[in-house]
């Protein structure tokens, strides 16, 4: 006595949390040092080891009331050497500024990693900071 038996396969996989097929994670964030000096800092994880990954390019814009924005500094990685990481799955890496004490800042990074010819990008604003007296 024979009796089918269908079997329905379910995976219990978790969805892929990745940002890309070459980005894993990557953020951006403003640390705002002594004397008006603030840091963009950026850092990037790629899927495995990526050819470049890091940042292309760090536009900079600053406010004096924390709603109103003018663009002030570009970065690239062409003009920054230290914006691109090389033959490595993480990078971390900062552009500084010489700001105003007391005015707002805030930066707009375009993310990199790449291998093989091919890479994704992905672009992600800061949260605005005031550059200050002291660090921190």
């Amino acid at each position: 006595f024979l009796v089918p038996v269908c079997t329905f396969g379910v995976s219990a996989e978790q969805p892929n949390l990745r940002a890309s097929y070459y980005l894993d994670s990557y953020n951006t964030y403003i640390y705002p040092a002594a004397l008006g000096k603030i840091e963009v800092w950026f850092t990037v994880t790629g899927v495995s080891y990526m050819d470049d990954l890091g940042a292309l390019t760090v536009q900079i814009y600053e406010s004096k009331d924390n709603q109103t924005w003018t663009w002030v500094k570009t970065y690239t990685n062409g003009d920054t050497s230290s914006m691109l990481g090389h033959d490595d799955f993480y990078y971390a890496s900062h552009v500084d500024y010489q700001g105003t004490i007391g005015r707002y800042y805030k930066a707009y990074v375009c993310i990199w990693a790449g291998k093989d010819g091919n890479g994704d990008t992905r672009y992600m604003w800061t949260q605005p900071k005031k550059a200050t007296l002291f660090a921190g």
